[in-house]
């Protein structure tokens, strides 16, 4: 497993053939490149699929200020909110009918809310091993063509990536039950909702 994103991203530069960066400071296009391109790669890559290291759950409260037509209700997302993967309401049940708009999410549903959700994990240090090479795929596959000017490079790293990908989310979806998004039963009686 990687310890770093240098490490995740040297492995994509020693993919392609390119020498190793010491820093994301460092002075080279390669790692001027790294630099510009880990956020959205670690970002999208994550938002994928609903990878265990970085599900977690949040109790959502309502804005002050109600939507302007359609929605009853808005909640702020969490600030490292990627993708949701399940919302119920207080007593534990689904609710189905939300949408996002601009980092709120709206719906019919008094509050509170609950929703698990994939959140930005920044440290590498807590990325399974076959997610750091679906990582290390996708960082090659957008450095290939700024890096060497091949398109066809960078066409071959792209399924490599999407290949390794396929891989990482096989085995972490074997590796357990999603969490839950149930509030315990003193929440749920605290908001007199008793099970």
């Amino acid at each position: 497993m990687a310890t770093s994103v240098i490490e995740i991203c040297n492995n994509a530069l020693l993919d392609l053939g390119e020498d190793v960066i010491m820093s994301l400071g460092d002075e080279s296009k390669a790692a001027g490149l790294c630099n510009q391109r880990w956020p959205a790669v670690r970002d999208a890559v994550l938002r994928a699929h609903p990878w265990n290291c970085a599900m977690t759950q949040a109790e959502l409260a309502a804005g002050a200020a109600a939507p302007l037509w359609k929605w009853e209700f808005k909640y702020n997302l969490p600030t490292d909110f990627l993708r949701i993967v399940k919302v119920v309401d207080g007593g534990g049940q689904d609710i189905n009918d939300w949408e996002i708009q601009g980092g709120i999410i709206l719906c019919n549903e008094d509050a509170p809310i609950f929703i698990s959700y994939v959140r930005r994990e920044t440290d590498p240090k807590k990325y399974d091993a076959l997610l750091d090479e679906a990582l290390s795929a996708r960082m090659s596959a957008a450095l290939a063509y700024p890096l060497s000017g091949s398109t066809s490079l960078a066409q071959a790293y792209w399924d490599v990536y999407t290949q390794k990908l396929s891989e990482a989310r096989g085995v972490d979806a074997r590796e357990g039950v999603p969490e839950s998004v149930t509030p315990t039963s003193w929440l749920a009686a605290k908001h007199g909702r008793g099970r």
